[in-house]
């Protein structure tokens, strides 16, 4: 079956910012990502996770690390934009060409409610489209059984 996106697909980000801020959502880390942003922070993953972390538990009882939200939905980096930009995590970096985005034509329209970037801007192929989807499909978020936020 050929990709709706075969042909590629124009997005360029106009710093609208909906995609951090406004609405719940879940930012999940990576141990890469965790790393980077601690390095950025200038403190250790421990002292990271305390700050700036929380653990969201699924209904299998598996816990995920992920940023904290401020009490409007806001990310915790977001301050007229992302204080975090150079460090931020992949699967902000690989927006919006995520597995869920791009499974149709549909999923990609009903985003571009939220997000006016879409089919403008700058043309992405193919190829750098999926080389996007596979760093944000490969990514391990940091999941634990036990441990306790």
């Amino acid at each position: 079956m050929e990709e709706f996106y075969s042909d590629g697909l124009n997005f360029s980000c106009n710093n609208c910012s909906a995609c951090c801020r406004f609405e719940p959502g879940m930012v999940r880390l990576s141990q890469q990502d965790l790393s980077r942003l601690a390095e950025w922070a200038e403190v250790t993953d421990e002292q990271f996770i305390l700050m700036y972390c929380r653990w969201i538990e699924n209904s299998e009882g598996t816990k995920t690390l992920c940023l904290r939200e401020k009490s409007n939905y806001d990310c915790i980096f977001w301050q007229n934009g992302c204080s975090a930009y150079q460090a931020r995590p992949v699967q902000c970096r690989t927006y919006p060409f995520w597995t869920s985005l791009l499974e149709s034509r549909d999923s990609w329209n009903a985003e571009k409610k939220r997000c006016p970037g879409l089919d403008t801007g700058t043309f992405h192929s193919m190829e750098e489209i999926q080389e996007q989807l596979s760093l944000y499909e490969q990514r391990k978020p940091i999941t634990s059984l036990c441990r306790e936020p």
